[in-house]
């Protein structure tokens, strides 16, 4: 047995014990679909979302912070209690940690945490999140430690696919170690359903993978567009479907309008400033927050959703659904970006981002389907936004993209917060 055979071996066994990655004071995956409201409006990845706040939530502005602004932030073991494991996780990154281990064992918070029932005057759960009693809860510590531990002394080359929970249990709490008996055919015999290998096309350069798709965008016209105008819908889980309007003033202005079964959300991105205004209520966006925002903004929206920059290498070719993709991927520290350019059409088909954390790697996928032709440049009337919590997920499509529409300024104007 090779030593990355014994290696393996070794984790998933330990892995199948129950790999939940317990800390203290998380939501994770909400244990039930009532405890979604109230509702208020955060700026998560990718744009605004209207977003379910829990009590005792912490609000982040991004979910994936930059590295110089997660140090900055308080850590899990200054804002909860009674941490023992993961301390030094940034308080923002701890309900990622939550849902990506409740999707790997395909369980719900209370699995290993407290209730207490409900509380008469919110109506939401009581959780007692600092408790220990439950034994799962101390099991997850044990396997935590023990992915941390593979982390730190990681002898073998897992490439891109590193240890998580999602390594053995798929899904359930007690992964499959061994191959059910008897075998259907063993792996040294040809089955009538065996695909044939194709050929794949030769990749290409990053150069030649980005000229091909800004002249698929449509070229010199690209750099004509002033506005654009896309109307539609946005549909989500638990029937979180709304039409909303979005409004690009190039180069750094936005506008995204959602009307709710609460009212009508405004989101405004001018230059560096921006508010979310829910009804009544407004919340200004700090700098930072405003020029994360328009990045965001600009690689969903935008014409071309993405540039060439240093550090991008080739990745070869992929599959994407029924196409053939040429890879781009750029990485750092803290995350690696794949983009999947259309071998034929060289239109962007997909982007795939892996968020890193002290424990886990956060997977977030965007699609771009069913391209256009609008005055004179090609856009998607459908985009998928995909993250490890079904909750956050979302699809958008348009009916109505204008470009070049005359876009009045005072539809950008920041209101003034209510002091406190």
């Amino acid at each position: 047995m090779s030593t990355k055979t014994k290696a393996m071996s070794l984790i998933c066994v330990g892995l199948s014990v129950c790999s939940i990655l317990i800390v203290t004071r998380v939501t994770g995956r909400v244990a039930a679909a009532s405890e979604a409201e109230p509702r208020s409006v955060v700026f998560g990845t990718g744009a605004f979302e209207p977003a379910r706040v829990l009590p005792g939530a912490t609000i982040v502005t991004d979910k994936f912070a930059s590295p110089q602004a997660a140090q900055s932030e308080k850590t899990i073991e200054q804002t909860r209690k009674n941490i023992q494991v993961l301390k030094g996780l940034p308080d923002s990154q701890l309900f990622l940690v939550m849902n990506f281990v409740a999707t790997s064992l395909g369980v719900q918070c209370n699995f290993c945490h407290v209730q207490q029932g409900k509380d008469p005057k919110t109506g939401f759960t009581k959780w007692v999140w600092e408790s220990d009693d439950k034994p799962e809860k101390q099991t997850g510590r044990r396997m935590m430690q023990m992915v941390l531990s593979i982390k730190a002394n990681d002898k073998v080359d897992f490439r891109e696919n590193p240890v998580t929970c999602y390594t053995c249990h798929r899904g359930q709490t007690k992964p499959v170690g061994l191959p059910p008996m008897p075998l259907a055919r063993s792996g040294h015999e040809p089955g009538p359903n065996d695909a044939t290998p194709t050929v794949r096309p030769a990749s290409s350069s990053v150069d030649q993978i980005f000229a091909k798709y800004v002249e698929a965008v449509g070229g010199s016209a690209v750099t004509g567009t002033k506005t654009l105008v896309l109307k539609g819908k946005r549909e989500a889980s638990q029937d979180r479907n709304w039409p909303n309007e979005i409004t690009l003033a190039l180069p750094d202005k936005f506008l995204l309008i959602a009307t709710t079964p609460q009212g009508t959300v405004r989101q405004i991105v001018n230059g560096d400033q921006g508010s979310v205004m829910n009804g009544a209520n407004v919340r200004n966006l700090t700098p930072a927050e405003a020029i994360a925002a328009k990045r965001s903004f600009d690689e969903l929206f935008n014409v071309v959703k993405v540039k060439m920059s240093p550090g991008m290498r080739s990745g070869g070719v992929q599959r994407v659904g029924e196409r053939e993709a040429y890879v781009v991927e750029q990485m750092t520290d803290s995350k690696t970006e794949r983009y999947y350019f259309d071998t034929q059409t060289g239109l962007l088909l997909r982007k795939i981002t892996i968020n890193q954390t002290v424990l886990v790697p956060f997977p977030e996928q965007i699609d771009f389907e069913d391209y256009r032709d609008v005055d004179g440049v090609k856009v998607p009337f459908t985009i998928r936004y995909s993250a490890i919590d079904t909750f956050d997920s979302w699809t958008r499509t348009f009916t109505e993209i204008k470009r070049n529409a005359v876009v009045a300024d005072t539809l950008f104007a920041i209101p003034a917060a209510a002091p406190k």
